[in-house]
């Protein structure tokens, strides 16, 4: 129950808002990126009419917590009733930022109607940390009252920033330079999985990326688990590039098939906030199965499979830890239907009862309740 008059903002990449007053809330999505003006502008002029059209004034205004999002500086600009926001009346309203993927598990609870505490489980693409770095393969305790992060996929440099969502070549090179000891790229790995004009450009675009990640230059840290599907589907299907989201991650599980063919290694290792999932295994058993000839259809189950047992073993560990025995897989890379089911197999089968998205999408569209219910809780 919103205790106050909400309007959530949502994200920048599935546009969406919702209006909350009471036990009523009401969602608005299919805005597409916020990047774009004209779908920014539809956005906008929707939230004004909705408003209208509901009869509810917010006193609160929920946004994400990555401060350049679109979204965020339109949240900002309504708080007031700013000319950009196109309002005649200011608002003056309580402006509350919520982290990405404590949304994102807070949507699933919403989506479930779960009391207590949960593990929330959130992987995704892309989301801003509490500690400044891009998050997206994250595991938390609590409820939309209080979160704790408890564990997350190791950081990985994401080099050249945003353009490695685009050139998903780049976020291969850094995981092969991360699991590689003795630091060497050679060009003949690098041939595999840019597309680009000649050898000798493809050599030339990897040391410049060794520059990057060597000098801590232009590579925000990332945990994002989007990021590792990029890495590995560049790696496995032989491809540099893409012109549209999760691309990669999507032809990888279509290439699944044949038998059941086992998983990738992976190690935990304890950090400040708890565990940190190193998969350094992984891409090495990719490497390896590739120089073996091994069929692509069984080395992307292999890798779906290593993800799956990665949420299992994590859950199964937190559940031990603080006695918590139900757990929400939250954010769009549970759009995978083959990663999912995997995973909601492993836990069901050790006595964790798994909650999944049905009403709300698991992705960033359902973002703006999630914001909803933990700005109703803490504000």
């Amino acid at each position: 129950m919103a205790k106050k008059p909400i309007l959530a903002c949502g994200a920048d990449m599935k546009g969406a808002f919702a209006i909350a007053k009471g036990k009523e809330a009401f969602l608005f999505d299919a805005f597409g990126d916020l990047g774009d003006p004209d779908n920014l502008a539809k956005y906008e002029k929707s939230v004004r009419e909705q408003i209208k059209k509901l009869g509810i004034k917010p006193a609160v205004i929920a946004c994400d917590l990555h401060p350049e999002y679109f979204s965020s500086k339109f949240a900002e600009s309504f708080q007031f009733g700013c000319s950009r926001a196109h309002l005649s009346v200011p608002y003056n309203c309580q402006l509350y930022r919520v982290q990405h993927h404590e949304a994102h598990v807070a949507a699933g609870i919403v989506d479930n109607n779960i009391k207590g505490s949960v593990i929330g489980v959130a992987f995704d693409g892309t989301g801003y940390g509490s500690d400044g770095n891009i998050w997206g393969g994250e595991f938390f305790i609590g409820n939309p009252d209080k979160f704790i992060r408890v564990a997350h996929l190791e950081y990985i440099p994401m080099p050249g920033g945003e353009c490695a969502i685009k050139e998903p070549w780049r976020m291969a090179l850094s995981y092969l330079y991360h699991a590689c000891e003795d630091k060497k790229i050679t060009s003949r790995l690098v041939q595999n999985y840019i597309s680009s004009e000649s050898e000798k450009h493809n050599f030339g675009l990897a040391r410049r990326i060794k520059i990057l990640l060597d000098q801590k230059l232009n590579s925000p840290l990332t945990s994002s688990a989007g990021r590792l599907f990029d890495a590995a589907g560049s790696l496995i299907l032989a491809k540099g590039r893409v012109s549209r989201e999760a691309e990669l991650p999507i032809e990888l599980e279509r290439s699944i098939s044949g038998k059941e063919c086992g998983s990738y290694k992976f190690k935990f290792q304890t950090g400040r906030e708890g565990l940190i999932i190193d998969t350094t295994g992984i891409i090495k058993g990719i490497i390896k199965d590739l120089a073996g000839k091994t069929r692509k259809p069984e080395i992307s189950r292999k890798f779906h499979n290593a993800i799956a047992d990665i949420v299992a073993e994590t859950v199964l560990r937190l559940s031990k830890k603080f006695g918590i025995k139900k757990t929400v897989l939250s954010g769009g890379v549970f759009q995978n239907r083959y990663l999912t089911a995997k995973a909601v197999r492993l836990l069901t089968a050790k006595g964790i009862k798994v909650y999944t998205h049905s009403n709300i999408a698991a992705n960033d569209s359902g973002i703006p309740l999630g914001q909803i219910a933990i700005a109703s809780m803490r504000g």
